[in-house]
C-alpha cells in the first residue's frame, strides 16, 4: 500500500485543531488549555486561519497545545488573549512533522474560561468592587408585646437598592480599604428610606511581630503577637421609620471606630471585625417636618461585630452578618439628657445565578432583627424584616486570591 502524499498528510496535520472544535466535545474529553502564563506562538496558515501553539519539551519528545485563532463558526479574532510571536505556514508545516500535535482551546485571563466557540466568559466574580441595583420582597413584623403585622403594612412590601463598593489591597503594606459609596434602600407601599453617603473601613496586619509572649507551660514555647488592626467611619446615614415610633428619623451625621479582627483570610477578604467606636447625630420625632423643625442632636457609643465570608475562592457565594450596638444621649434639644439602647442585628447569603456580557445577576436572602427605646416613649419594641431578591452588579472584576507577603521574624 503506497502513502498518502504529502499534501494530503500536510493537510490533515494543519485542520486537525480546527476539526477538533468543529463539534461540541464530550465533557470527559474536554481539550486541555493554553496557560496564560506562558509564551504563545502564533502560525499564520495560507488559508487565512490562524493557530496560537503552546509546546512543551520532556523525555518522550516535542508536545504542542493548538488553538484556533479565531472563533468557531463566526471568524472573528479571539478577545483576552495573551500578545503571541507570529510565524508562518511553513514554520506550522516543520513544527507538525517533527511535534504531537494536541487540539486546544486558547489561554483565557485568570478569572475567566474560554467556551467551545472561543469566546472568553468571566466564571469568578469579586462582589466587594462593583456597582449594583436590586429589587425584592421583604415582609416586615413588628410589636411591642406580641408580633403582628404592623398597621397599614401590606405583607407584599417591595424593596429596591443601589450602592457603590470599592475593595483596594495592598498586599505590600499589608492592608485593605473597603469603601462603600451611596449605598441605600427604599422599600413600597410606605415609602420608607434606609442609607449611608460613604463608609470606609481599612485593615492592616503588620508585616512583623508587635511583641512576643513566651510560655513556660509544659516545653517552653514563644509564640508572635499580630495584632490585626483598623479603624473606619461613616458619613450621614439615614435610618427612617423606627420600630418604635414610625413617624421619627434619625439621621446619623458621623461615626468613628477603631476595630480588630481576631480572624481574617490570608488576602483578608473573608473576616471577623470587632469595632468599637462613637457616633453623632440628630433625631425627629416627626419626619414629615425635617426642614421646618430643629432636630434633638445626640452623641454616643457604638459597638459592632461583623464577618464577611466569602465561601471558595471563585466569588459565586458571599455570607454577611452583623450585630451593632448603639447608645445615643440627647444632648440639645427638648428631649435633652434622654438616653435609648438601640441593638441591630442581620445575616445574608448572596450567590451569583447567572451573568449577562459578565455581569452577574446574584439571589441575596437576608433576615434583620432590630430592637430599641424610644426617646419619647418608653417602650421597647421589636422589628423583623425578611429579604428575598435579586441584585444585579456591574464592574465586577475577576476574584483574584492574592495572599500577603510572608512575616518578617526579626
Amino acid at each position: 500500500m503506497r502513502s498518502p502524499p504529502r499534501r494530503l498528510l500536510s493537510s490533515a496535520l494543519l485542520t486537525a485543531p480546527l476539526l477538533a472544535f468543529a463539534a461540541p466535545a464530550a465533557a470527559d474529553d474536554a481539550p486541555p488549555a493554553l496557560r496564560w502564563d506562558q509564551p504563545v506562538s502564533c502560525y499564520n496558515l495560507k488559508e487565512g486561519k490562524t493557530l496560537r501553539v503552546q509546546c512543551t519539551q520532556d523525555a518522550k519528545g516535542e508536545t504542542c497545545l493548538v488553538a484556533p485563532g479565531e472563533m468557531v463558526g463566526i471568524g472573528d479574532p479571539l478577545d483576552k488573549v495573551q500578545p503571541c510571536t507570529p510565524y508562518n505556514d511553513d514554520a506550522y508545516r516543520a513544527l507538525a512533522r517533527r511535534a504531537r500535535i494536541v487540539p486546544a482551546v486558547a489561554e483565557a485571563p485568570p478569572g475567566y474560561a474560554r467556551g467551545e466557540s472561543g469566546r472568553a466568559f468571566q466564571v469568578k466574580f469579586d462582589l466587594l468592587n462593583r456597582f449594583y441595583i436590586g429589587v425584592g420582597w421583604a415582609p416586615t413584623l413588628q410589636s411591642t408585646r406580641g408580633f403582628a403585622l404592623p398597621p397599614g403594612f401590606p405583607f407584599a412590601r417591595a424593596n429596591a437598592e443601589m450602592g457603590i463598593h470599592l475593595s483596594i489591597l495592598s498586599p505590600r503594606r499589608r492592608a485593605r480599604h473597603d469603601l462603600r459609596i451611596l449605598e441605600g434602600s427604599a422599600t413600597f407601599a410606605d415609602l420608607e428610606l434606609r442609607g449611608t453617603l460613604l463608609s470606609y473601613d481599612y485593615q492592616h496586619e503588620h508585616r512583623r511581630p508587635l511583641f512576643w509572649i513566651s510560655t513556660f507551660f509544659g516545653e517552653p514555647d514563644v509564640f508572635p503577637i499580630l495584632p490585626r488592626m483598623g479603624f473606619g467611619f461613616r458619613v450621614l446615614s439615614v435610618l427612617d421609620r423606627q420600630p418604635s415610633f414610625r413617624d421619627a428619623l434619625d439621621m446619623e451625621f458621623g461615626e468613628f471606630h477603631v476595630a480588630w479582627n481576631p480572624w481574617q483570610s490570608d488576602d483578608m477578604y473573608s473576616h471577623l471585625r470587632v469595632e468599637i467606636g462613637g457616633n453623632f447625630g440628630a433625631h425627629w420625632q416627626d419626619r414629615t417636618i425635617v426642614s421646618g423643625k430643629s432636630g434633638n442632636y445626640f452623641i454616643g457609643p457604638t459597638a459592632a461585630i461583623e464577618t464577611r465570608i466569602s465561601l471558595g475562592k471563585g466569588g459565586l457565594h458571599y455570607l454577611f452578618s452583623d450585630l451593632t450596638f448603639r447608645r445615643p444621649t440627647i444632648v440639645a434639644g427638648e428631649l435633652t439628657g434622654e438616653t435609648v439602647n438601640r441593638l441591630a442585628g442581620s445575616f445574608a447569603y448572596e450567590g451569583v445565578l447567572i451573568a449577562i456580557n459578565d455581569q452577574p445577576i446574584s439571589a441575596r436572602i437576608a433576615a434583620e432583627g432590630r430592637t430599641q427605646n424610644d426617646f419619647v416613649r418608653d417602650v421597647r419594641a421589636v422589628e423583623l424584616r425578611f429579604f428575598a431578591g435579586l441584585r444585579m452588579s456591574f464592574g465586577a472584576p475577576p476574584r483574584v486570591f492574592e495572599p500577603m507577603p510572608a512575616f518578617e521574624d526579626p
